[in-house]
């Protein structure tokens, strides 16, 4: 395995070892104060922070996605990371011991934190050189894992296979070394506590100073207006947490790129009104959560515009319901190409902006309408159902809520044109049946798919098939002629954990997994796998643990699942369960 590819290969199984580590929750609460973030420099953009594994310890007794990892029946899976993660350190004519899964699944014992920061500081020896809009740092809690940290860095040493150019000097007692690889140069350092890394000297330097020390720095992230303010979306049970901003676009963006079309188009689009985000992840109850917010001015001429108005009930509902997997979301369809348009009028030359103009009458007279008229056809609800074929195969239909029926029908024959092959009217309804090329990813050859879409004076609606495009016009009809046009039918693991979220939604996902006919689905990915490794020489084979997973697993532990969005004056919010 070349240098490159083996590095990528163990990013991925990195990533692959924060899963699995969730298995081995039994390290006791590491009491810091401060934390990490309560140390961070005050000109952090974003980071992402691992709590410990003190705060998902317990919690395999009563979740169901980490008793689902947990399931013996999962285990081929398991080992076949193991055995990747373990070939991915071999390096031939090594002396030190090998690297073991579960030396490297402790080290996620301790909180560790990455994260950006804008306009870093510079050091005194390169303050000649250009300022940097961002730089890059990650930091670990060494508490009790000094020597594991030594052994890494010697087997990542050993097997790295490039010609590194390495320095080291004194940061006020405390060694900082400097590995330069071609024009990339990576600091490090390591104090009483934690073991630092960055892309840039001067952010190093500022991180030795911020913990090289027991107490809390005088500034850091965590005491900015922003970082407060998003604080109660975080959750305080929370294993991951994630959180960022927006700095001021003028002190960002260095003086001499800020009339560039990037920079023009930054400030077209108000993103001032983000004041900041954040989310996290928590394995404390019975479901895993996720759950954050996107704070700021919500008023008209931002990002906000595109996520449409949250009310208690969505018209497409009872057309996707019960799934049982559906998604419903309010968009708005205009709003969305006036920002779009705005922000990139105001990046464009005299010439552009003539093409701009051109290219808009053009549109107007393939649509027979102007383009934002054309927008606000489509009323804003975009919905979706899937469903499982007896092979497994997913169906995937879709609803739209529209208005003057026959305006939609006009547009589709414009912008679907040959695709068309026959269209019908049937009461207030027009059926179209498109047809159109398509390569067979399992034999290579060229076929034709087929979609069926039905035009009525609420709704459009798409299917894959004929039979499930006219049941689906026949629950709209039935549903949004009735006295109560929301009454959905019922599904117990749906509805169980929509009451979890909010009434008022401005997008509703949910999911029926006790409905998933995963056996199927299993099958399915590993006949693809084996047709795609057959058509294919540079194809690997499909990987054993695929055709060892029992379905029964999963059957067992998984029941459902929601996610809801919402808006207020304040911001966004999302929240989810996986149960």
């Amino acid at each position: 395995m070349n240098t490159r590819k083996k590095r990528t290969t163990r990013r991925w199984n990195f990533l692959a070892v924060a899963v699995l580590a969730l298995l081995f929750p039994n390290s006791p609460l590491l009491a810091q104060t401060p934390t990490i973030p309560d140390r961070l420099p005050p000109n952090t953009i974003c980071y992402l922070h691992w709590r410990g594994s003190a705060f998902v310890a317990g919690a395999d007794k009563k979740n169901h996605v980490l008793q689902l990892l947990e399931d013996p029946d999962l285990g081929s899976m398991r080992d076949a990371a193991v055995k990747g993660f373990q070939r991915s350190f071999e390096t031939p004519g090594s002396t030190s011991s090998p690297l073991q899964l579960a030396d490297v699944l402790s080290l996620l014992d301790n909180p560790v934190a990455i994260g950006i920061v804008a306009n870093p500081p510079q050091s005194a020896s390169a303050a000649d050189a250009a300022p940097t809009m961002v730089g890059f740092f990650f930091v670990y809690d060494t508490n009790g894992k000094t020597d594991l940290i030594r052994k890494l860095k010697a087997a990542n040493k050993e097997g790295g296979g490039e010609v590194q150019t390495v320095l080291s000097y004194d940061f006020g007692g405390t060694a900082v070394e400097a590995r330069t690889n071609g024009t990339s140069v990576t600091y490090t350092a390591q104090t009483k506590t934690h073991y630092l890394v960055a892309d840039q000297k001067g952010i190093i330097e500022d991180l030795i100073t911020r913990f090289r020390g027991s107490a809390r720095p005088p500034s850091s992230v965590t005491q900015l207006p922003e970082h407060q303010s998003i604080r109660s979306y975080l959750g305080a049970d929370s294993a991951i947490e994630l959180f960022g901003r927006l700095p001021e676009l003028n002190k960002w963006i260095p003086a001499e790129q800020r009339e560039k079309p990037a920079a023009r188009a930054a400030r077209n689009l108000h993103l001032e009104k983000i004041h900041a985000m954040g989310g996290s992840l928590s394995f404390a109850g019975e479901a895993m959560r996720v759950r954050g917010a996107v704070l700021g001015d919500t008023s008209a001429g931002s990002l906000f515009d595109i996520l449409g108005a949250s009310r208690a009930a969505f018209l497409t509902q009872p057309i996707v319901y019960p799934g049982p997997f559906l998604s419903m979301t309010r968009l708005d369809l205009a709003a969305a190409y006036q920002l779009i348009r705005a922000a990139a009028v105001g990046t464009l030359t005299d010439q552009q902006a003539a093409a701009l103009t051109l290219y808009e009458s053009m549109a107007q007279n393939f649509l027979g309408m102007p383009i934002a008229d054309a927008l606000h056809l489509f009323t804003g609800e975009f919905s979706s159902q899937s469903s499982f074929a007896d092979d497994g195969s997913a169906l995937k239909s879709f609803a739209i809520s529209i208005q003057k029926p026959q305006d939609v029908s006009r547009i589709l024959r414009a912008v679907a044109g040959g695709m068309i092959v026959s269209e019908d009217t049937e009461g207030d309804a027009t059926y179209f049946s498109l047809s159109y090329p398509y390569r067979d990813p399992a034999t290579g050859q060229q076929r034709r798919s087929s979609y069926y879409v039905a035009v009525t004076p609420q709704v459009l609606y798409i299917a894959p098939r004929k039979a499930m495009l006219r049941e689906a016009v026949a629950r709209g009809n039935s549903a949004l002629s009735s006295a109560s046009p929301q009454n959905a039918p019922a599904d117990a693991e749906i509805d169980h954990l929509r009451g979890l979220l909010p009434e008022k939604l401005s997008g509703f996902t949910g999911a029926d997994m006790t409905r998933v006919p995963w056996d199927k689905l299993f099958a399915q990915l590993s006949q693809e796998a084996a047709d795609a490794a057959k058509k294919s020489e540079n194809s690997s084979p499909p990987p054993a643990w695929l055709n060892s997973i029992k379905p029964e697993a999963f059957f067992r532990h998984l029941h459902g699942a929601v996610s809801g969005v919402w808006k207020d004056s304040n911001g966004v919010y999302f929240d989810s369960y996986i149960e």
